[in-house]
């Protein structure tokens, strides 16, 4: 008498809330790895936003850096302190040093300043109305 085949292994991909992405999980009782399972999608890589006081990178993520290359010319080595590029006429208390708050901005045409930004999520969020806004 022939011994029937074993019926195949057959496998279904686990729950997401409760298994890794790539789970898979196999009639015969095993848990294991299938590459149609992984539906594992990285974050997208965070955008620079703007270089705020000290050298510090903002990105649109809301995360920060004060690492980041890009904003290393924010600080001046020579000077000991730190601040945005020197601009006389945005040296508005003559300590030498550009802070974040006599800086400019959209109006200079210069990337926004920390408040400009707030006002700006302000307004998307709708806590803050009026012709600011528009």
């Amino acid at each position: 008498m022939a011994v029937p085949a074993p019926p195949p292994v057959t496998f279904e991909c686990g729950d997401l809330a409760v298994y890794q992405s790539g789970t898979a999980l196999y009639s015969d009782g095993t848990v294991g790895y299938e590459a149609v399972c992984d539906t594992y999608v990285p974050p997208a890589e965070p955008v620079l936003q703007y270089c705020d006081y000290g050298g510090v990178s903002v990105y649109t993520d809301g995360s920060s850096s004060t690492t980041d290359p890009a904003c290393a010319s924010t600080v001046d080595p020579g000077s000991g302190a730190s601040g945005y590029p020197y601009d006389p006429s945005q040296d508005r208390n003559g300590d030498g040093v550009v802070n974040g708050y006599e800086r400019c901005g959209l109006a200079c045409g210069e990337d926004p300043t920390s408040g400009e930004i707030q006002l700006q999520y302000g307004c998307e969020q709708g806590y803050i109305t009026g012709p600011q806004c528009n």
